[in-house]
């Protein structure tokens, strides 16, 4: 078995899922700016420190196993898996509710502790710059 093809399968499941999530959550624009900003960050990580693990002899390939494209020392394949991760990830980040509960969590700090707006407090009983300049007193 080649490279590729244990590849294609994490590949696959990681699109499959990033689909299923998409058609679910319908991430916005933030959401694949993150996504591509990743896809580049992580292919220039792998690209430096996958040539010089090879360089220093940490990591070896077989021949008959690998494409033969290479960036650099590094076969192709090598970056199938930090793909899958930047697929799989918040795919799996949007259906498990993580958006969702990171959503609340900012609605929940913007009104306090559902009295912020009325007593100045936030969600641990803190007095808000909002309550200091309208000049609200705690109790």
């Amino acid at each position: 078995m080649t490279y590729w093809s244990v590849n294609f399968i994490f590949l696959g499941i990681s699109a499959v899922v990033l689909l299923v999530a998409v058609l679910v959550r319908r991430p916005r624009g933030l959401f694949w700016g993150s996504l591509v900003a990743s896809f580049v960050l992580l292919g220039v990580l792998t690209a430096i420190f996958d040539n010089l693990m090879i360089a220093a002899g940490i990591m070896t390939y077989t021949e008959h196993n690998i494409s033969g494209v290479q960036i650099g020392l590094a076969p192709l394949e090598d970056f199938a898996y930090p793909f899958a991760g930047v697929l799989l990830l918040p795919a799996l980040w949007l259906l498990l509710g993580g958006a969702r509960q990171e959503r609340g969590a900012r609605e929940e700090r913007r009104a306090g502790d559902g009295r912020g707006s009325h007593d100045g407090r936030g969600a641990r009983g803190a007095r808000t710059p909002e309550a200091e300049e309208r000049g609200v007193r705690a109790e």
